[in-house]
């Protein structure tokens, strides 16, 4: 139901913007202009101020034609070994993090010698 609710306020906004820019009368590219700023003002208007609605259509479509796909044995095994790899890297960051941190407190505050 999202869907078609967002649908068919993006759909007004156009026509309301298209209707108002056709009566410009720009001469041969009053059409071109009536669309490209309908499309780009209903576009604006849903992003902006239908952002919720937006999310809950993208969310309904998802799971519409999405959200049921099963992965294969050899994704899980690829999803696995990424998990793996960024958990290690995470470790091994901390890990140099606090060999920074403590050789900082061994050396104690660090001032130059003059010269």
């Amino acid at each position: 139901m999202s869907v078609l609710k967002y649908s068919l306020i993006r759909l007004g906004a156009f026509f309301i913007v298209f209707a108002a820019c056709l009566m410009l009368d720009l001469g041969e590219y009053t059409i071109f202009f009536a669309l490209i700023v309908g499309l780009i003002v209903s576009w604006a208007l849903g992003y902006l101020f239908f952002n919720r609605l937006r999310l809950e259509a993208g969310q309904e479509l998802a799971r519409r034609f999405g959200g049921g796909r099963r992965l294969g044995s050899s994704e899980l095994d690829d999803n696995a070994a990424e998990d793996a790899l960024a958990e290690d890297f995470h470790l091994t960051q901390e890990q140099l993090r606090a060999q920074q941190q403590r050789g900082a407190e061994d050396h104690g505050p660090q001032t130059e010698s003059p010269r």
